[in-house]
């Protein structure tokens, strides 16, 4: 499942056409909208941070997205020194506290990459991000919702920039017919994230016991914490979709008897060195 969360419906409606999407008449503090088949639910989360928090929490807690889905946030930013163009966003800044994050780009795609910067008002000469950086006012409130539910490898964010600070002028059929023109390009890269999911369940599917055996044995050889478990499952999904073997690598360590440790600290120098040794 691809979880798609939009700030209005102008920015929705390309999604709710072309995957014949139905509203979830259930659910009226959201509009919600979603294709079991198409494997696509969309919510309309409303404008601002809090109000998008809420909505991603509500909708994840509901639905408990599992490790394989993905979470896409589409929708219209500001730019000072462009008019136009499509991002696919590889860094996040939160202006009211400072904090940065960074969504892991794994997957292939054909969009220019940029720096988003979200507050809580709007646009203006007061609060404007630096010239090269976007600017929006929920991209932020995702990640930190959407970390509870996906991985950063999980979250993908895509924005369009409407204006340099006119955000005041801009009209519900101006966005529409903004978003219009770049569905295509949006259509083809959901296509490409669907393929690869679909991928993904196939090398699940293919994984032989004995490896699945091989890395939980690992796992506990590392003494792994909480943290550290995720990190290697995360791992893990990197190097199978990238056809790398990383069970060799495993067993190596074993015949060099660098494994098990002796306790958590030294399974963490282990850690790093087999992530050393595939990346």
């Amino acid at each position: 499942m691809i979880y798609i969360f939009t700030a209005l419906h102008c920015e929705a409606h390309i999604f709710i056409k072309q995957y014949k999407l139905i509203k979830n008449q259930e659910h009226t503090w959201f509009h919600e909208f979603c294709n079991d088949t198409a494997g696509i639910r969309l919510v309309i989360a409303g404008v601002g941070e809090i109000a998008t928090a809420a909505a991603v929490s509500s909708i994840c807690s509901l639905y408990r997205p599992a490790k394989d889905d993905l979470l896409l946030n589409v929708g219209i930013c500001a730019h000072a020194a462009k008019n136009d163009g499509i991002f696919l966003c590889s860094k996040i800044i939160e202006s009211a506290t400072g904090k940065t994050f960074y969504p892991d780009m794994l997957y292939r795609h054909n969009f220019c990459e940029g720096t988003i910067v979200t507050g809580m008002l709007p646009w203006n000469d007061e609060n404007a991000a630096p010239s090269q950086e976007l600017y929006d006012m929920e991209a932020a409130a995702v990640y930190q919702a959407g970390i509870h539910f996906f991985g950063p490898h999980q979250m993908l964010f895509l924005k369009i920039v409407s204006d340099n600070g006119t955000a005041k002028e801009m009209s519900r059929e101006r966005v529409a017919h903004l978003i219009e023109q770049y569905q295509n390009r949006i259509f083809d890269y959901i296509g490409q994230l669907a393929a690869i999911t679909q991928t993904t369940n196939v090398h699940k599917n293919e994984l032989h016991q004995e490896q699945e055996k091989l890395v939980e044995t690992f796992c506990a050889d590392l003494h792994c914490s909480k943290a550290m478990r995720d990190s290697m499952q995360q791992s893990i999904r990197y190097l199978t979709l990238a056809g790398i073997d990383y069970v060799s690598v495993i067993r190596d360590m074993y015949e060099k008897k660098l494994l098990p440790c002796k306790d958590k600290r030294e399974g963490k120098v282990r850690f790093e060195e087999f992530k050393r040794r595939l990346f």
